[in-house]
């Protein structure tokens, strides 16, 4: 019984993160801009995963070690960078195509494996890697695949730094996951915060007091859904759970079709459907690292 409710639990956080991702486009069409989207909604999804947390009286671990805690910036660096690019992204792509791209991480996971922790190829894991280039390929259509298409730019940097994430939190693999999820958020909002101020300037809430509720729910719900992944994780295998995460990206089409009247034409489909494809190849395997199954599982933070 708990792994139906892991399942229906995580394909109700992958409608969540849906929603809560096609809302930066609704958001930034009414014109926010996305640093008081992004600081808002990371702002209570804070708030929300630490009191989940403290009504769950999870024990709260202090992370002390220098290099534990390097990486824990680095983590918040990596979670910061993704939705950042993502968002920059949906302003030069269709938002399908953008999400997609996004989702090729593991692909990029496994080329970090491969050169950082000497992970060995194998013919299937390669199969997969060329399955998400040619994807990305069709996705970016292959008349604009060579030319400055920022859409696809800064579709690919938020893959890389999603994969980025992956990689980092696997250094934290001894904490628990609300642990890791409570410190990658605060320094996630601590970084975005000093962006912010020295880099990207104040945003202004004149007229955003109604959106700033909505963008509250939102962090609340992002809140939500990471507590339902973690619960996932706990009653299935992550390899299980990353292929189940793919529902996202199905309910990232529907909506894009419903909300923003966008849908792909029969070469992006074709992109989607080796995306998925490549993603199942590289998920769906036994690693040859103790433990490397963990840098595959979808921790999603745009």
């Amino acid at each position: 019984m708990s792994e139906k409710f892991a399942v229906i639990g995580l394909i109700i956080a992958c409608f969540i993160w849906a929603v809560s991702a096609i809302g930066y486009t609704i958001f930034i069409d009414h014109g926010l801009e996305f640093t008081l989207i992004l600081w808002v909604i990371l702002l209570f999804r804070v708030i929300s995963v630490y009191f989940i947390a403290d009504l769950k009286k999870v024990k709260h671990e202090i992370i002390k070690d220098k290099k534990e805690l390097f990486f824990v910036i680095l983590n918040g660096l990596f979670s910061i960078g993704t939705p950042l690019f993502f968002i920059y992204a949906i302003t030069h792509t269709k938002f399908s195509n953008a999400y997609f791209i996004t989702y090729t991480a593991p692909a990029w996971v496994f080329v970090a494996a491969v050169f950082l922790l000497g992970e060995k190829i194998n013919l299937k894991k390669v199969a997969g890697f060329f399955l998400t280039l040619l994807g990305i390929y069709f996705i970016a259509t292959p008349e604009s695949i060579f030319s400055f298409n920022l859409g696809v730019i800064f579709s690919l940097a938020a893959a890389f730094t999603f994969a980025g994430d992956v990689i980092t939190s696997r250094e934290l693999k001894d904490y628990s996951y609300h642990t890791v999820s409570l410190y990658a958020n605060v320094t996630m909002f601590v970084i975005l915060s000093l962006l912010i101020i020295f880099v990207f300037g104040i945003p202004s809430f004149e007229h955003a007091w109604f959106y700033f509720v909505v963008l509250a729910l939102f962090g609340i719900s992002r809140g939500i859904a990471a507590d339902l992944y973690y619960y996932t994780l706990e009653n299935l295998e992550a390899s299980t759970a990353s292929i189940i995460s793919l529902a996202e990206l199905l309910f990232a089409v529907v909506l894009a079709f419903i909300v923003l009247q966008q849908f792909p034409n029969p070469t992006e489909l074709l992109g989607y459907a080796l995306v998925i494809l490549s993603g199942a190849i590289i998920i769906l395997r036994k690693s040859d690292l103790e433990n490397f199954e963990y840098l595959l599982h979808f921790k999603r933070k745009h």
